[in-house]
């Protein structure tokens, strides 16, 4: 994610801890929208892993050979490793994809991308990384095209041990692009109720949280051809 190790990406480890419930339906969604219905055999990659809750859930729903997570944060692979239990899961702190190369069959990142210094690096890396016809899902909120960003970003970058950048959809596609990726991109949408929380700063309105997730947070698709 960037070059610089840190024990948490968060200055709030108690709102680091809390990721799991948030992020387990965006989860459940890439999991379901994902084109691949197995993965059996599959080395998969979770770059930027956190607590390496999203692999636990992949596994759950869709079994694969060897679970890969990557994340910059110290504090975050301890607690993934003392989760892990059984399962097929290496997880390590790393800033770097330099041994896994044509390793990966399929990775995964979720609101990644902008904390990514260097975007057009991290593009060549992934295509380094992965085999041939190898696919990377990433999804990402957070980007200059979604009209919250602007207050998100200062709010993100007064908690954030990492620096936030500020990438706009068409920067983000044409660098996927020009690395050798064929991109593509679906809205996010979830596919049930959402639950309705009280307003926060993120989400003042009910219409700031539907317009959101229906309209401004994206999931990726790029395939390495």
């Amino acid at each position: 994610m960037t070059s610089k190790i840190v024990d948490t990406w968060l200055t709030n480890s108690q709102e680091e801890n809390a990721m799991f419930d948030d992020h387990y339906p965006l989860w459940k969604v890439m999991i379901e929208r994902m084109s691949e219905t197995s993965l059996e055999g599959k080395t998969v990659l979770d770059f930027g892993c956190n607590q390496g809750g999203f692999l636990r859930v992949l596994y759950h729903d869709k079994p694969f050979q060897k679970g890969i997570g990557i994340d910059v944060a110290r504090q975050a692979i301890q607690i993934a490793n003392e989760n892990k239990g059984n399962l097929p899961l290496t997880y390590e702190v790393r800033d770097n994809l330099d041994p896994f190369q044509s390793e990966i069959d399929v990775a995964f990142s979720h609101e990644v991308l902008y904390l990514i210094q260097d975007l057009q690096q991290h593009a060549q890396k992934i295509f380094d990384c992965l085999k041939n016809k190898g696919v990377y899902y990433a999804a990402l909120g957070c980007h200059s095209d979604n009209p919250l960003w602007s207050n998100w970003k200062k709010m993100i970058e007064a908690d954030s041990n990492i620096e936030v950048q500020n990438y706009s959809l068409n920067f983000i596609a044409d660098t996927f692009r020009d690395t050798g990726f064929t991109v593509f991109a679906q809205k996010f949408m979830l596919n049930d109720f959402m639950l309705m929380k009280e307003s926060s700063s993120y989400f003042p309105s009910v219409v700031d949280s539907l317009n959101y997730y229906w309209d401004y947070k994206i999931l990726w698709k790029f395939v390495k051809q």
